[in-house]
């Protein structure tokens, strides 16, 4: 290995490592942790459950979706999923996603009230 490969991978080194301190300036720990478990949501699936409220913050349709994603509408405040029997369901307005750890009876009574 020449000296110039030697300072081309030292160069590398510095420049990855200038990117890494940045991001994490910028992210912290938590937020790190919190884009990694929603990449690994997307691109893996999880438990949600998914709550759609009226005007009067009244539930007015709910889902609990085992082991599927839930993505982001681009340029849109909504998101989308697909239900148990197969339906691809766009959703927008007054509305809460809950990624469900383990305790769906506690997650559903706060938020299905």
């Amino acid at each position: 290995m020449t000296l110039q490969d030697k300072k081309a991978i030292s160069l590398y080194i510095a420049m990855f490592s200038v990117v890494m301190v940045t991001v994490l300036m910028f992210l912290g720990p938590k937020g790190c942790e919190r884009h990694i478990s929603s990449w690994r949501a997307d691109a893996y699936g999880s438990d949600w459950l998914v709550v759609q409220y009226a005007q009067d913050g009244s539930v007015m349709n709910h889902w609990e979706l085992t082991d599927k994603s839930v993505g982001s509408e681009t340029n849109s405040d909504g998101i989308y999923f697909i239900d148990s029997d197969g339906n691809v369901v766009h959703l927008s307005g007054h509305y809460v996603y809950v990624e469900v750890a383990d305790d769906w009876d506690s997650v559903k009574k706060r938020y299905l009230k």
